[in-house]
C-alpha cells in the first residue's frame, strides 16, 4: 500500500482549517473586549463608522453639581434606534472635547451617579462629508440596567486636515451608589448625517 503524499495531507489540513475558521470570522459582526483591570466591565464593538468612532473607556462618577450637558440629539417616535442628530461643533484645533447626555432626556442634576463613556471621533476636514452615527450604552447594575442612546453628526471642521474630538457621554445611574456589573457600548453609522437610522 502506498502512503499518501505529504503535500496532499497538508493541503487537506489547510482546507479543513479554512472551512472552520472563515465562517467563524465572517459571522463575527461584533467583538467583545474586557476593560483593563476589571473583568466585569465589557464593551461591545460594532463595525467602525465612517469617520472612525473609537470607543475609549468608561468610569462611574458622582456629579456634585448639575453639569449642563446638551442632549445628544432627539429620539424619534417610531420604535428602534431612530432619531435626529446633533452636530458636533467644528473643531478649529487638532484636538477638541465635548460632553453630552442621552437623547431627549432632561438635564442631569447634581448629586447623582453617572456612567461616563469616552469616544474619539475623527471630524472630517472642511472638504467633508459629515457622517451621522449613534452610540448606544447599556449599563448593567445589580439592581437592573439603564440605557442611553445618542445621535450625532461628525460635523465638518474648518481645518485643511481632520480633527480628533474626545466625546464624553454621560448616562444617569440615579442618586444611590450603583454597583456596575457590565457596560455594553455599540456604535452604528446612520443613513444620513442629519438622522438615524
Amino acid at each position: 500500500m502506498k502512503r499518501p503524499d505529504r503535500h496532499l495531507r497538508w493541503l487537506v489540513l489547510a482546507g479543513t482549517l479554512l472551512l472552520v475558521v472563515l465562517p467563524a470570522v465572517a459571522s463575527a459582526a461584533t467583538t467583545v473586549r474586557t476593560f483593563p483591570g476589571d473583568p466585569y466591565l465589557a464593551e461591545r464593538l460594532a463595525a467602525p463608522a465612517t469617520p472612525p468612532v473609537t470607543i475609549g473607556g468608561d468610569l462611574t462618577r458622582h456629579l456634585g453639581g448639575a453639569p449642563g450637558y446638551a442632549a445628544a440629539g432627539v429620539q424619534g417616535t417610531s420604535p428602534g434606534l431612530q432619531g435626529t442628530t446633533t452636530v458636533l461643533p467644528a473643531c478649529a484645533t487638532a484636538v477638541c472635547r465635548d460632553n453630552y447626555r442621552p437623547a431627549s432626556t432632561g438635564a442631569l442634576p447634581g448629586g447623582i451617579y453617572v456612567e461616563r463613556v469616552t469616544f474619539t471621533v475623527t471630524q472630517p476636514s472642511r472638504a467633508g462629508p459629515a457622517v451621522g452615527f449613534d452610540v448606544d450604552v447599556a449599563v448593567h447594575l445589580t439592581s437592573g440596567w439603564v440605557f442611553g442612546v445618542g445621535y450625532f453628526s461628525s460635523g465638518i471642521g474648518p481645518r485643511a486636515g481632520s480633527a480628533m474630538i474626545t466625546l464624553e457621554f454621560f448616562v444617569d445611574l440615579g442618586a444611590a451608589v450603583p454597583t456596575v456589573t457590565a457596560v455594553e457600548v455599540t456604535v452604528n453609522e446612520c443613513g444620513a448625517a442629519t438622522g438615524c437610522p
